[in-house]
């Protein structure tokens, strides 16, 4: 399967999705408090979704990939710490 990034961090409602490519499905979605986890634990930045090269932009999927991984499965960020 391959994924692609969907962003909008300028709306009042900021929103990050992970979608399945072939299928348009979206396998997660941080919004809030979570999305803000995501940026404040360094998982995803600005810069990255703004200018990534696509290689880098795979790394970013796969991280949050696992991220979602371990919020279903323990219920807390993967990079946090906490």
């Amino acid at each position: 399967m391959t994924y692609m990034i969907n962003a909008w961090l300028d709306k009042p409602q900021p929103e990050l999705q992970l979608v399945e490519r072939a299928s348009g499905a979206v396998v997660a979605c941080w919004k809030g408090r979570r999305l803000r986890e995501l940026f404040d634990s360094g998982l995803v930045s600005y810069e990255e979704l703004s200018y990534a090269n696509p290689e880098r932009l795979k790394l970013v999927e796969k991280a949050l990939i696992l991220q979602m991984t371990c919020e279903e499965l323990c219920g807390r960020c993967l990079y946090s710490g906490g």
